[in-house]
């Protein structure tokens, strides 16, 4: 009996989505197919096989779910962010989306004219970065990709309006 409590206690403590879909799902199955033909030894077999089908499956679909949210978050986050922008800092957002990057070279930054206090102001608010091409030849600005990514939305949906 201590044993059987102490199946019951893992079963209900458990975190992981998957395997507790599984268990459950498998759970049914058994029950199922005992109940249709009262031959445990099938209903036992058919969990057993049911189970880690069942939880590859469900880890699967949760692993989607959570990236798809964690997405949806780091997107609201960066809309959050860019609704706060001043003119300046906006004016530098949509100067790297109409170099069609993320990452602008010094050369292409100091041809743009670009507002230096908005290209500051973003790199005190860790929205642009200096870096390096792949190379390491030339230095370069570097904007936050939801940040970018937000402000393609906002150039579009300026295009499908004006």
């Amino acid at each position: 009996m201590q044993t059987l409590d102490k199946w019951v206690e893992r079963i209900y403590a458990e975190t992981d989505v998957g395997r507790s879909i599984a268990t459950s799902v498998a759970g049914v199955i058994g029950l199922s197919a005992y109940l249709l033909s009262t031959d445990w030894v099938i209903a036992a077999f058919l969990s057993i096989i049911a189970f880690p089908l069942v939880r590859l499956i469900a880890t699967g679909i949760h692993a989607r779910a959570v990236s798809r949210e964690q997405s949806l978050m780091e997107l609201a986050e960066a809309e959050r962010i860019y609704s706060r922008l001043s003119e300046e800092e906006r004016t530098v957002v949509q100067a790297f989306v109409g170099a069609g990057g993320s990452v602008l070279t010094w050369d292409q930054v100091n041809r743009l004219g670009l507002p230096a206090a908005g290209v500051e102001s973003l790199v005190q608010r860790e929205m642009v970065w200096s870096s390096m091409t792949a190379d390491g030849m030339r230095e370069t600005f570097a904007l936050d990709s939801s940040l970018f990514d937000v402000g393609q939305k906002k150039l579009a949906n300026e295009k499908s309006f004006g």
